[in-house]
């Protein structure tokens, strides 16, 4: 598992490496309540539109779904939302 805060380049490489991965959304404090997971190919979090990616909001990436979410239960105390927007996310 890889958290990226104020790291753009090092985001867009791994999800280039990791496609098949999964990608935690979240605000940068541990008082966000914006947590959402997405698939990393998912098209709303890989666009490349010149955007600062990971300087708003955090980025914890994993290829273990079941990671991510143990991750967010332990610093939220409850599960992620899913994108479900995109095919990629769907079955998350």
């Amino acid at each position: 598992m890889k958290e990226f805060v104020d790291d753009d380049n090092g985001y867009e490489k791994w999800i280039g490496r990791y496609p098949d991965g999964y990608v935690l959304n979240t605000g940068r404090t541990g008082r966000s309540r914006y947590v959402k997971l997405h698939g990393a190919s998912c098209g709303t979090i890989e666009r490349k539109l010149g955007k600062q990616w990971t300087h708003h909001y955090i980025k914890v990436c994993s290829t273990d779904v079941d990671e991510i979410i143990d991750w967010v239960c332990r610093k939220y105390g409850e599960e992620p939302k899913r994108c479900g927007k995109t095919k990629d996310c769907k079955n998350i």
